[in-house]
């Protein structure tokens, strides 16, 4: 039992997050595969993205085989809902590439607070993501000064598009379909209109 116990197992799964500076073949190269190897994995890739231009934070995914130290999967993550999916059976088979692609479902939320600190702040409380709330504050900018003209207990009221995937995980933000910052009382509401030539945030 401590023989086997102490045994490592035939296949290595990594989950790779690339950081700033990386490049592809240095992050292989790292976990000892061989060039050639990457070279293979590259040619596949390359058809569907462009590797010269990692992104900070994308994930990288791969099971060696450690008996030959070979890739046997990879999946590599090409945005919020699109994977390159590389599998061979052995050392002698080419890879065969597959797309997944994860399919999100459109949800409308709304959210309101108290500003006690900040906008920020009041927002993140209600677990409203931090792209939409930079957001928010944009298309205030031309006539709201977040600095003077926001006093304590003001408030804020928001309905906005998520895009979730089958565990209900917020995967991408959408519009704000409507704002209102109410300041001293007043409301100052603003709706999303999607027509051609004049996309943006008006008044009523």
């Amino acid at each position: 039992d401590h023989l086997f116990d102490n045994l490592e197992p035939k296949f290595k799964k990594i989950n790779h997050k690339i950081s700033s500076g990386e490049t592809f073949d240095s992050i292989l190269d790292g976990y000892s595969i061989e060039k050639k190897e990457i070279k293979e994995i590259k040619q596949k890739l390359s058809k569907k993205t462009n590797l010269n231009k990692l992104s900070t934070n994308q994930k990288i995914k791969l099971t060696i085989d450690q008996t030959n130290n070979l890739v046997k999967e990879f999946i590599y993550q090409i945005s919020n809902t699109e994977k390159i999916y590389l599998t061979r059976k052995n050392e002698k088979h080419e890879f065969n590439q597959k797309i997944l692609i994860t399919k999100l479902e459109k949800k409308i939320v709304y959210g309101e607070n108290k500003i006690i600190q900040s906008l920020y702040k009041s927002a993140s409380d209600k677990s409203i993501p931090p792209s939409t709330i930079i957001e928010f504050a944009q298309i205030y900018g031309f006539q709201i000064d977040f600095q003077r003209d926001i006093r304590k207990r003001d408030k804020f009221q928001i309905m906005y598009e998520v895009f979730v995937d089958e565990n209900q995980k917020i995967i991408e933000t959408g519009d704000i379909l409507f704002a209102n910052l109410i300041l001293s009382g007043e409301n100052n509401r603003l709706y999303y209109f999607d027509k051609e030539g004049s996309v943006g945030h008006y008044d009523k």
